[in-house]
């Protein structure tokens, strides 16, 4: 009666263990499978990043046009002469005036310095714009959407009741999209050159709820109420700190305008400062002094 119940027993567990094995076998199989499709599709190329890294390659005179776009003018030869022009006079002029290759050079230098900050400003006033025009759009979206239009025709709504400068970005995300984009990713191609964190979230948003579903009208109404309270509380930030940052803009431009009127009204004054090696020296040192503070109060000033 034994001899049976152990072969029994015996050929049960081979039974089981050959089952394991071919379980086993067959996971692994998927999870192959699995894999393998996931490599697949990390490796296919996505058409943003590769837009992406051919904007990263593309050429300075691509970036200069994107620039002026960002800022809001016009990348055309009458713009670069309007920019150009008045430094190439200035540069000659204060050479002249004083005698010296060396000051003409360093005119240039802070004319220079003088049109990045403009740029600076200019490409920061619009990017304010862009985002204080945010929260009403999102409002519009969400009341286009609680009436029963899809995001898609929402977005599309919404967008013509907004005014520049976001408008034109919208214009172009709605362009891409006729084309044959979605509507995600012609935002992010739209909106990629100006680098409004708003507009990345918007379009994370908009790809999530059309591919996943779920109720995106109030993420964009909480998205929206976050932004307004957000501006609220910089406008209140910039009132309390702009005595500050005031104080550093003077401090920092104070010796450079001081010593350029000088050098202007008595050249003779800074005849040695170009001539003699103890005032290229001197001047050199007042020049790096001169960078680190402004450094300095740069730093001070944007961490308020």
């Amino acid at each position: 009666m034994m001899m049976p119940l152990l072969l029994g027993s015996l050929a049960v567990l081979l039974v089981a263990v050959a089952m394991g094995l071919w379980w086993g076998l067959a996971t692994r199989v998927q999870q192959r499978a699995a894999a393998s499709h996931a490599d697949t599709r990390l490796s296919r190329p996505d058409p943003l990043r590769a837009a992406e890294e051919a904007r990263n390659q593309r050429p300075p005179s691509q970036r200069w046009a994107e620039l002026l776009r960002r800022a809001g003018l016009k990348d055309s030869a009458r713009t670069l002469l309007l920019i150009a022009l008045p430094g190439i006079a200035v540069t000659i002029g204060a050479g002249l005036r004083l005698g010296s290759a060396w000051f003409g050079a360093f005119v240039l230098l802070l004319y220079l310095l003088g049109v990045a900050l403009w740029l600076y400003r200019r490409i920061d006033k619009i990017q304010q714009r862009l985002v204080a025009q945010m929260p009403d759009f999102l409002e519009n979206m969400v009341r286009m959407a609680g009436i029963g239009n899809s995001l898609s025709m929402a977005f599309q709504s919404a967008t013509q009741n907004v005014d520049p400068p976001l408008r034109p970005i919208l214009d172009n995300a709605l362009t891409y999209t006729r084309a044959g984009m979605d509507l995600d990713r012609a935002l992010q191609h739209a909106a990629q050159a100006y680098r409004l964190r708003p507009l990345e979230m918007l379009a994370v948003i908009l790809g999530t709820s059309i591919r996943i579903g779920g109720r995106s009208d109030q993420i964009l109404q909480r998205m929206s109420d976050f932004m307004r309270d957000l501006e609220e509380v910089q406008r209140e930030l910039q009132a309390t700190t702009s005595e500050t940052r005031m104080s550093a803009w003077v401090l920092a431009l104070l010796p450079v305008g001081a010593a350029l009127s000088m050098a202007l009204m008595s050249p003779d004054f800074f005849q040695p400062m170009f001539h003699d090696p103890l005032g290229k020296k001197i001047l050199l040192i007042a020049v790096l002094l001169e960078l680190c503070g402004g450094f300095l109060l740069y730093r001070l000033a944007k961490s308020l």
